[in-house]
């Protein structure tokens, strides 16, 4: 294979991101030369779709215009400066619309990444139960199949052994709640459900949990697993019968991407911390935050000499460059009613993903809320059954103009917000001669 002279530089120095690098040998790295919109443009390649927002962050697509501009403008005044102590109106402005977003919640603090956020939840949390007379609580749980990101902490929190196996001995035992109600279909027309008997299982836990941690509604990295909101319902009562905290990772699910400001909406509920990141800035830069209630925030406030102060730090909290990208998304958001669109359009992006369904015979538990949907390769079909099928899949759709990256065998898309129709059904056209071209091998 003949490589480009950039293919060949980079592949010399530059150790890609959950990658085995060996597979670059015969799978190089696509040129980016630029993007716009739903779109990528290569070197060689010609345009893909990236029907992924890379990564689950391009909410608004690539080169937004309005968030553009708003970074530019903030460039001409400063970039970044600490934000201990200092205060400036940007970063007020980006806590006064999160907070107005979210109702209930009135205190916000910000961090680089989206596992930096869950860290600061999860310290917010045990410190604050620490210092409130419950010195007991010192553990946590999260679900089965979760994900949270990539620090020590974060892994353990999570329950995805292909990012955690290596550094086990590292990891804290997190224990995992399981039977959770996963489902099929469009979450949105479940109907409400009691679940509180399968947390019966959790009770001689309840004395030491300082909280528990879930991706609300969808398991992002775990399968894009969909389960039943009600079950958050019943976590919501449980914890707070117990004084214990629920702690919501809306990293992925959070700012529209389901069709809602936060997915736990879809419950009623309101945790004792949300987090967020990637549709935050609508990708354009790393931030993240944690949205709390007054009671937690204040459970921190007392004289400097008790040592009761929340002393976490980034370098980089507050960066005014994200702030500046932060706000005119949250602006574009709800002045263009995003999330109310995605809602509406959602219908449709599944009822393409059962066209391909029904089409190839391939695909089984088509699921989907919001602007994800999900199904699973049927493996025990001949062409289908070989060694990392959906990593083949990955690779051919480069070629036919799309940017696919299945989670082991499991297809799906998580498209820019405002992406257009047209490139939705064309991405969805591509899938099915993928499929019928590895049917037929």
């Amino acid at each position: 294979m003949s490589l480009s002279n950039l293919q060949s530089r980079d592949l010399k120095h530059l150790w890609h991101p959950c990658a085995q690098m060996k597979d670059y040998e015969t799978f190089p790295p696509m040129e980016i030369v630029s993007a716009k919109g739903s779109l990528l443009h290569t070197a060689n390649d010609g345009p893909l779709i990236d029907i992924i927002s890379s990564w689950w962050c391009k909410s608004l697509g690539h080169g937004h215009d309005e968030v553009q501009q708003a970074v530019r403008d903030q460039m001409e005044k400063f970039e970044h400066v600490i934000l201990a102590n200092t205060s400036n109106e940007l970063i007020v402005n980006l806590c006064e619309k999160l907070i107005s977003l979210n109702p209930g919640y009135n205190k916000v603090f910000f961090a680089d990444s989206g596992s930096d956020g869950v860290e600061v939840a999860v310290k917010m949390s045990l410190q604050y139960q620490q210092q409130n007379g419950q010195e007991q609580r010192k553990k946590f749980m999260s679900l089965q199949n979760a994900y949270h990101g990539e620090t020590i902490l974060t892994l353990a929190l999570g329950d995805c052994g292909l990012y955690s196996a290596p550094y086990a001995a590292l990891m804290p035992e997190i224990k995992k709640i399981l039977d959770i109600p996963y489902v099929s279909g469009k979450v949105e027309d479940l109907p409400f459900e009691d679940f509180s008997s399968l947390l019966e299982p959790l009770e001689e836990y309840a004395d030491e949990l300082a909280g528990i941690v879930i991706e609300p509604v969808l398991q992002g990295a775990g399968g894009m697993l969909f389960y039943h909101p009600s079950f958050i319902k019943a976590l919501r009562d449980w914890t707070s019968a117990r004084g214990i905290h629920l702690i919501a990772d809306e990293i992925l699910t959070g700012m529209g991407r389901l069709g809602k400001v936060r997915a736990c909406e879809f419950a009623g509920v309101l945790p004792d911390f949300s987090v967020f990141s990637k549709s935050m800035t609508a990708g354009f830069t790393p931030m993240s935050c944690v949205l709390t209630t007054d009671e937690i925030y204040n459970g921190f406030y007392d004289d400097y000499e008790t040592g009761r102060g929340f002393m976490h730090s980034n370098t980089y909290t507050g960066n005014a460059i994200s702030a500046a990208a932060a706000v005119a998304a949250l602006e574009f958001y709800e002045r263009e009613q995003v999330f109310a669109r995605v809602a509406k359009d959602s219908v449709y992006m599944h009822e393409l993903f059962e066209d391909v369904a029904a089409e190839t015979g391939a695909l089984l538990n088509v699921r989907s809320c919001g602007f994800v949907v999900a199904a699973d390769l049927d493996m025990s079909l001949a062409g289908l059954n070989k060694k990392r099928c959906g990593y083949e899949l990955y690779k051919k759709a480069v070629r036919k103009g799309l940017l696919l990256r299945p989670l082991g065998n499991t297809v799906y898309f998580l498209p820019p917000l405002n992406i257009e129709r047209d490139l939705l059904e064309k991405s969805a056209d591509i899938m099915k001669e993928l499929i019928f071209e590895e049917l037929r091998s």
